[in-house]
């Protein structure tokens, strides 16, 4: 049934998904929404912290914001968007959670800036999965656990 649903009415269906996960675990006192007109129409992202909101603008810039509900449980299964996060087994650091070796082979060094980790995942997940293809890591994350 769900392969007969239109691949845009599908960013609609899961953003609107997310946005009710969101709106139903959290006080709505910590979040803000931002409206951004895309050419592919108007989105309403919604964002807890900063680092979410700059996610969304890069996002914005790259053409591909409707990856954002993706990216957003993504990294909150991963971090929950801690610049600070760190995984004591496997080293793997920050909002991304990116080890070592992911760090030295996208040519970033590690940070502890948020901004940047969220430049560096992006960065990940582009030359992983593909240019814009948040949504094909999540997918990944969902079935094996990790990205």
């Amino acid at each position: 049934m769900f392969k007969r649903i239109h691949p845009h009415a599908r960013i609609w269906i899961a953003t609107t998904i997310t946005i009710g996960l969101v709106l139903a675990f959290k006080p709505i006192a910590n979040i803000t929404t931002q409206v951004v007109n895309s050419n592919k129409g108007v989105l309403v992202a919604y964002y807890e912290n900063d680092y979410q909101r700059f996610a969304i603008e890069e996002l914005t810039k790259r053409g591909s914001i409707e990856q954002y509900p993706c990216l957003y449980e993504l990294w909150t299964r991963e971090s929950n968007w801690r610049a600070e996060a760190r995984n004591k087994s496997s080293n793997a650091l920050g909002i991304a959670q990116l080890m070592p070796k992911t760090w030295i082979n996208i040519k970033v060094k590690p940070t502890n800036d948020g901004y940047k980790q969220v430049k560096a995942g992006l960065k990940y997940i582009d030359h992983h999965y593909g240019k814009n293809k948040i949504c094909k890591a999540y997918a990944h994350h969902l079935a094996k656990n990790w990205y």
